[in-house]
């Protein structure tokens, strides 16, 4: 009979061999990989063009450092902005794609305390490079996830970070809403769209959402939005329209409008809102500019704001990080629809980057004939 020792030790080789990964020992005795697999930009351009998938030895080990296997991570419109040069977060050149993702901490430096491995982690600040299978870093760019997020789907981890975040914000920093209260949002079928509605329901805040006009398909996209808690549904000409006014007769105005797509849409939602009433912009779609009556301002006592999530990390604690992303992991745990949160994914092998970075593009042109919005990630480990 073999030692626990010696049995431990080849099926480790076993492991290793299998998964073809060159391997040294830690001080812990923890198995690490020497090289890594990355998707690395050494100028700003066209993702296609610059992005190349190389293999790369891995740094040493330091005493305050982890190596952390990444799982997925997704591939976001704000990811293409940084490698053609446009975010307004620009990481170091050469540098390594990718801003959201979720990993696992393999191994820990000798003076590290607050990690250990198989501990969940997402990265602490943009322009982490999540585009590798393996990294090496100081343990402060990386959060641990709290042990209720081993209940969750690692694909809904590798998206926690920015979209329900910024629904999550969107919901609480500018109106104290209550129950019954009525927002109004467009570009509801993106994936912040889908998680407002999912969290206002769960807090019985009613939505009233706006589709694009002459979409595919229309019928479908409305079941499915309310299939999780969406009140009512509508497109972009309808809302413009008399009778819009008789469909919400019973209903308070709105007193928040979420904008997302800018031009004459959130014009209109800005004319709905209620008396001293809120529009928050958080992005631009059609990429033109928001234009507002002055009347509006004069008589209704609106308020225009603007949200950058990269901007409330940075000027919030990372317990309140760590508060926000406890409350979206235990809904996410729900999984029933119209209760907790769900998550739309689409997986792309990162073996096959070139397909996962064109699958974006590919999934706007599904969602134009009637698909719903998914989150394309790539799976680091394929």
């Amino acid at each position: 009979m073999l030692s626990s020792t010696k049995y431990i030790a080849r099926t480790a080789q076993r492991s290793v061999n299998a998964t073809r990964v060159s391997t040294i020992k830690t001080k812990r005795f923890y198995s690490i990989p020497t090289e890594a697999n990355v998707c690395r930009y050494t100028e700003h351009g066209e993702p296609l063009k610059v992005l190349k998938r190389v293999r790369e030895k891995l740094p040493a080990v330091g005493k305050h450092d982890v190596v952390v296997k990444m799982h997925f991570a997704p591939i976001n419109p704000s990811d293409f902005n940084m490698i053609e040069g446009s975010y307004a977060i620009l990481p170091k050149l050469p540098a390594i794609g990718g801003n959201e993702g979720v990993g696992e901490v393999v191994a820990v430096g000798d003076l590290v305390r607050d990690l250990k491995p198989k501990d969940l982690v997402l990265p602490a600040t943009p322009g982490f490079g999540t585009w590798r299978d393996y990294a090496v870093c100081p343990s402060t760019e990386v959060l641990k996830l709290p042990e209720s997020a081993k209940d969750v789907k690692k694909e809904y981890l590798a998206s926690l970070s920015v979209n329900p975040c910024t629904a999550l914000r969107l919901l609480k920093d500018f109106e104290h809403l209550k129950e019954g209260d009525v927002i109004v949002q467009n570009g509801a079928s993106s994936q912040v769209g889908m998680c407002v509605v999912q969290l206002a329901h769960a807090r019985g805040i009613k939505t009233i959402n706006i589709l694009r006009e002459n979409g595919l398909n229309y019928n479908e996209h409305v079941e499915h939005l309310k299939a999780y808690g969406a009140d009512i549904v509508l497109d972009s000409a309808f809302y413009r329209k008399p009778e819009f006014k008789r469909l919400v007769t019973d209903l308070p105005k709105p007193k928040l409008a979420l904008n997302c797509v800018g031009g004459s849409n959130a014009t209109e939602m800005v004319r709905k809102l209620a008396t001293g009433g809120t529009m928050v912009t958080y992005g631009n779609m059609s990429r033109r500019p928001v234009t507002v009556p002055t009347s509006q301002f004069i008589f209704k006592d609106v308020t225009l704001k603007g949200f950058w999530l990269s901007k409330w990390i940075k000027e919030h604690s990372v317990d309140e990080r760590m508060n926000m992303y406890s409350e979206l992991i235990d809904l996410m745990k729900v999984q029933k629809p119209g209760e907790g949160l769900r998550i739309w994914t689409e997986t792309q092998k990162f073996s096959k980057f070139e397909d996962a970075i064109q699958a974006p593009e590919n999934e706007l042109k599904r969602r134009a004939g009637g698909g719903f919005r998914r989150k394309i990630q790539m799976n680091l480990q394929l």
